[in-house]
């Protein structure tokens, strides 16, 4: 969120050693399996760790607290803080189940029979990091580097005295499964001793595709937990090939934009609410429900592989090459705020010489049917160009700085508006108003439109007919908003062109 700060935290581990043992989960296959032996992912240690920690020193040598942001919103390596989620383990702990679980009114006196202990057998999975590691432009301190060393069956896990400052600190572990354990002991008011014991299952050096394809296994291909849901927990798993293999991505892509769809077509700040075509009817003025999914699996969604475009929502972006670690909420307020803005242009903001050739209502440019804006076509080459000028622009304009509130168990519409509430604090909202302007400035009549006939543009238009009609318009697109001098938008759209040439 634009102007949020860290919270400046000191932290203090003691320097201890903890007893572990050391247990070997290697077959000698493993070694000839491609994932393992190409090189693309680091090579697995065959051993892993089993010892038990202070939940306050364990989580003090954690990620979950490296960063803490207002919204109730907390970062570690991959997730964000759903603080219902920790309240309802903080109950279950003190209070076990069913009492952890009652409505409030209902946890008293009446029901304290119900009161049974709230064991955490279940490990935290960790990796430990290694000399060196780096992670989001922090590197670990070699002062807190923690080492494990063993004599035969004997293994034991040393950990250096810490005292550091939160802002500048990298923790030497990184948490696979259990965040939000951890964030369980971190409230003063959970009356949860930082001396409760967790077990934990250490990793030692894991590669962050590894610990992707590890979350994956515990969480969903035992559990069977929603797969949608698992993609926004862990977006890494969004970039996987090992699960593009066996259609699980496609799934997802194909999932996630039939519901974003449907999102634009029923949100009331949606553009297009009740505007889209959703039963593919013959006739029908308007974009078919089908051509907003393919539109949004081929540019936002899209996994960059081979010759394709990236996905903003989809593929490793930036410096840093991991995706973007926006929920469908986040996904879904983008798409509505880029579209709410295009339609304000168009209504309250300057008259474009294409404009004015639709007489009437000042939407009509937006919603007439000889409108690109209301086509396949134009529909396909508005959210093609925005996500690649987004996609060039993801670490210029700070897009992994956006946080939304996270709302537990709540719909995508709701998702959608509470994420929408905070998309006018995010770092790139300007960028998002300066794009609608640049593409309301470019001409969207359609051979059809209005004064199109024996004109100069006539033959441009017809040029955005026929197989190569989509990708002739979005270089249009793009020429104009690159005629936008001195702004961003159209210095991204230069790049662009550049690139394209």
């Amino acid at each position: 969120m634009a102007g949020d700060e860290d919270v400046e935290e000191n932290i203090h581990v003691a320097a201890q050693t903890v007893p572990a043992l050391r247990f070997k989960q290697w077959l000698q296959d493993w070694d000839n399996y491609s994932s393992v032996s190409n090189g693309s992912w680091k090579k697995p240690e065959p051993y892993i760790y089993l010892f038990s920690m202070k939940a306050g020193d364990l989580r003090n040598l954690s990620d979950v607290y490296r960063r803490k942001y207002d919204g109730n919103i907390s970062e570690g390596v991959q997730r964000a803080q759903d603080t219902n989620r920790t309240a309802r383990i903080q109950r279950y702990v003190r209070y076990g189940y069913p009492y952890g679980d009652l409505a409030a009114p209902m946890r008293n006196k009446e029901h304290a029979h119900l009161k049974k202990p709230g064991w955490l057998p279940t490990a935290i999975v960790i990796n430990i990091l290694e000399k060196g590691t780096s992670r989001r432009g922090h590197t670990l301190n070699d002062d807190h580097l923690v080492q494990v060393t063993s004599n035969g069956a004997s293994v034991e896990i040393t950990v250096p005295e810490i005292d550091a400052k939160s802002s500048d600190y990298l923790a030497p572990f990184e948490v696979i499964d259990g965040q939000h354990r951890l964030w369980s002991f971190g409230n003063d008011d959970s009356g949860i001793p930082d001396d409760f014991e967790l077990p934990v299952v250490a990793f030692k050096g894991l590669d962050v595709a590894w610990q992707a394809y590890l979350f994956w296994s515990i969480n969903v291909s035992p559990k069977r937990i929603n797969k949608s849901h698992a993609f926004d927990l862990y977006p890494l798993l969004r970039t996987q090939d090992w699960l593009e293999q066996f259609g699980e991505l496609n799934v997802y892509r194909e999932a996630r934009a039939q519901e974003l769809t449907e999102l634009m077509y029923t949100h009331e700040k949606s553009v297009w609410h009740h505007r889209i075509n959703m039963l593919g009817e013959k006739g029908v003025v308007g974009v078919s429900q089908n051509a907003w999914v393919k539109a949004l699996t081929a540019s936002f969604l899209s996994t960059g592989k081979g010759a394709g475009t990236k996905g903003l929502f989809q593929a490793n972006l930036g410096e840093d090459d991991m995706p973007l670690p926006w929920s469908r909420g986040q996904q879904g307020a983008f798409l509505l705020k880029l579209w709410q803005e295009i339609a304000s242009e168009i209504e309250t903001g300057a008259r474009h010489w294409w404009t004015r050739q639709y007489k009437g209502e000042r939407n009509r440019p937006l919603i007439d049917r000889t409108s690109l804006l209301n086509q396949d076509m134009g529909l396909r080459a508005t959210l093609s160009v925005a996500n690649d000028i987004f996609v060039h622009a993801v670490d210029d304009w700070n897009l992994y700085d956006w946080r939304a509130p996270n709302i537990e168990d709540a719909s995508f519409p709701v998702e959608a508006s509470a994420a929408f509430e905070s998309i006018d604090k995010a770092p790139f909202a300007e960028e998002i108003t300066n794009l609608a302007k640049g593409i309301v400035a470019f001409d969207w009549r359609s051979l059809d439109g209005p004064g199109v006939k024996d004109s100069e543009e006539e033959v441009l238009k017809r040029s955005f007919r026929g197989s190569g009609g989509y990708t002739a318009l979005k270089i249009e697109v793009l020429k104009s908003l690159a005629t936008e001098q001195g702004t961003a938008v159209g210095g991204v759209a230069a790049d662009l062109l550049a690139k394209m040439a």
